[in-house]
């Protein structure tokens, strides 16, 4: 079993690192700790394992996708420790997770997600489809239950030490508290909330929905059923089975301090096209969305007729675009 001591080596640690500034370009702060990442490595180990780390501080910025999202940026040292944790909880947790968790885990990133959706969208009983969205999902995760499930297998002391501080060193604020009604479970809640933007947040995410998930595959019996990350997707033979689905999902959330969006829960005929990460999935085939179609050409217009060059995006809004067609 791996310990403690065994993580915070200076093997795993240069490992972890070699990992965290993977396609990162050529940032400042890559290149100033590349140039004696030793030095920093052991200062990191020896904070580790007096028992003395601290994360943060963090930065806070506001980027611009499909709508404007609140990121919250790591230091680098954090984002190190973030890795030697990651790869100490995926083989834990990975095996526990059902088979249609999407999200930021090896080989069920956003194209499996789409092609396993245009597979259920081809069976014959999939002829309704219920998507819901969780409301400022990774800023309403409560602390406790998010500890209690993340901690639920791991046995060392240190390791169990160093999450919860991981956990504790994020608290949500008051920015989004109008955006909820006074009384709902967000407002609640005080200690909660996981930082956007850290690969520890995101294999979080996936943790605190896994008996969630469990309870809509052996409790709902919910055959087509996926989730990425905050996104759920249903298909089913009928409609008003759908609709009370989706009144004991929001009751069932509710009680782990989650609200689903009221504005994106839509329920419709899957001959009418399901959008998802950027997709349209039909029954033959899939279609790129607007997002993508919009970003492409907007991309493509700066290229050429602005003179800024955007190869690197093209490239990446390209092989994007090859896995559209048909599904069949």
């Amino acid at each position: 079993m791996t310990t403690f001591a065994d993580l915070t080596t200076i093997d795993n640690l240069f490992a972890c690192w070699l990992k965290a500034r993977r396609n990162k370009g050529r940032c400042i702060r890559i290149q100033r700790f590349a140039e004696d990442p030793l030095r920093y490595l052991a200062t990191i180990q020896q904070r580790l394992r007096s028992r003395s780390y601290t994360f943060g501080p963090y930065k806070t910025f506001t980027v611009r996708e499909k709508k404007w999202r609140d990121v919250v940026d790591a230091p680098m040292k954090d984002r190190i420790v973030h890795w030697m944790l990651y790869e100490y909880l995926l083989p834990i947790w990975q095996p526990r997770f059902i088979h249609d968790t999407y999200g930021n885990l090896p080989e069920r990133g956003t194209h499996a997600a789409v092609a396993r959706l245009a597979q259920f969208a081809r069976a014959q009983d999939a002829r309704w489809v219920l998507q819901l969205d969780i409301s400022k999902y990774f800023y309403a995760v409560r602390h406790d239950r998010l500890k209690a499930r993340v901690l639920r297998y791991v046995g060392d002391h240190d390791l169990r030490q160093l999450i919860t501080d991981l956990v504790d060193s994020f608290r949500t604020d008051d920015r989004y508290d109008a955006l909820f009604p006074t009384g709902s479970p967000y407002h609640q809640t005080a200690a909660k909330g996981m930082p956007i933007g850290n690969l520890s947040s995101q294999l979080f995410a996936n943790i605190y929905l896994n008996d969630f998930d469990h309870w809509m595959k052996e409790t709902l019996r919910v055959r087509h059923y996926i989730r990425y990350v905050d996104d759920m997707v249903l298909l089913g033979p009928d409609r008003d089975e759908l609709r009370r689905m989706c009144t004991a999902i929001v009751e069932h959330l509710s009680a782990d301090g989650l609200v689903i969006h009221p504005r994106k829960v839509r329920l419709a005929p899957v001959a009418d096209g399901i959008p998802f990460l950027g997709y349209v999935v039909w029954q033959n085939h899939l279609s790129a969305g607007r997002y993508i179609r919009s970003r492409y050409h907007h991309r493509l217009r700066q290229h050429e007729t602005q003179g800024i060059d955007r190869t690197e995006s093209l490239t990446s809004y390209r092989a994007m675009l090859t896995h559209t067609g048909a599904t069949r």
